[in-house]
């Protein structure tokens, strides 16, 4: 396995983890975009297991990189949805969600190339 794929697909983990620990214990601002792109509240919950599942993913897909290719793709996937909600609301701030497509999609390259 190669280092750039070690570095991003990690960055990638723990990056997702905090922010879905964030969205657990429903910190405010994330309360809020979450409210304004038109997401239903009490199904929040479930954007934190999905980010806690997909770092674990990731991490576990260090030492077995299927899991880690699965993991960022269903990010790239989760991620995609987001901006689009955002777009959808005419919102513009999608810079937080845009870096996290673009690192799920870096990590996703790198660890497909690790099983060729």
């Amino acid at each position: 396995m190669n280092i750039a794929a070690v570095l991003v697909t990690g960055c990638l983990a723990l990056s997702v983890a905090g922010s879905g620990v964030a969205t657990l214990v429903r910190q405010p601002k994330i309360i809020d975009t979450v409210a304004a792109v038109g997401f239903p509240a009490q199904h929040v919950w479930m954007l934190g297991v999905v980010k806690l599942v997909a770092a674990a993913g990731l991490a576990c897909g260090l030492l077995w990189w299927p899991v880690s290719v699965a993991a960022a793709l269903g990010l790239v996937v989760y991620f995609v949805a987001a901006i689009g909600m955002h777009l959808r609301a005419r919102r513009r701030d999608v810079a937080a969600p845009a870096v996290f497509l673009a690192l799920s999609a870096a990590s996703l390259v790198l660890m497909a190339g690790v099983g060729q």
